[in-house]
């Protein structure tokens, strides 16, 4: 039976049966193939504003942000279910977390991927918005992301990466064997500054998206800014 977890800034934590997986965050108040992601942006100088290393395996707890410079953010997943899986990556770490060690994990999104993704990250008083995180799959994962992002909260455009929303995950399996996938959001300045900024990760591969085995796999999320 599928679950719902649903976690709040008062630390009010509800998990429940449902039809389908809601993995929602606290404080709510090189890829190839069919897809192109441009070279990583400098953020040098830049803040870090939210940062996910998932290194706590509870999964009651490890979708609470390392870092955060806004409430109201989240992560849910309205596919399967989502677990933890070691080890985690490098690739995108902070500091000691750029190097791999035993307990390091990673967040494991399950199939049927039916659902996508959905980062709600506010921006409220940053400007020039770059996301970041490793992915990997299994060999039964989806290989294919396509990526959309919000300024209202509720309608998905592509208008600042309109050149490489699809990706292509080739990475499969294996420690340190993550991709590093980054977005560029600063041509739109409706993302600057606002409280319903999100980012959608949708799973698209049609063959996949029935296995009932297989995932897709993030670790070291990082969404960058600079003051307003």
């Amino acid at each position: 039976m599928k679950q719902i977890a649903i976690f709040a800034i008062a630390a009010l934590f509800l998990v429940s049966s449902c039809v389908k997986d809601r993995v929602a965050n606290p404080n709510s108040g090189s890829s190839g193939g069919g897809g192109t992601v441009t070279p990583p942006v400098s953020t040098s100088g830049d803040t870090i504003m939210y940062y996910w290393n998932f290194n706590n395996v509870d999964s009651a707890n490890m979708l609470f942000a390392n870092q955060s410079v806004n409430s109201g953010y989240s992560l849910v997943y309205e596919g399967a279910y989502y677990d933890s899986v070691q080890m985690g990556s490098g690739v995108n770490g902070v500091g000691a977390d750029s190097i791999v060690t035993a307990g390091d994990a990673a967040l494991r999104l399950r199939n049927p991927a039916t659902g996508p993704f959905i980062m709600s990250l506010p921006t409220t008083g940053y400007k020039n918005i770059v996301l970041k995180y490793a992915e990997a799959r299994t060999g039964k994962g989806s290989q294919t992301n396509y990526i959309s992002y919000s300024v209202d909260g509720s309608t998905f455009i592509t208008t600042a990466i309109s050149a490489y929303t699809t990706v292509a995950i080739d990475s499969v399996d294996g420690t340190n064997k993550y991709q590093l996938v980054s977005f560029n959001f600063s041509t739109d300045s409706a993302v600057n500054n606002n409280p319903n900024f999100k980012v959608k990760i949708l799973f698209s591969d049609s063959s996949k998206l029935v296995n009932t085995s297989g995932n897709d796999r993030f670790d070291n999320i990082t969404l960058y800014g600079a003051k307003q």
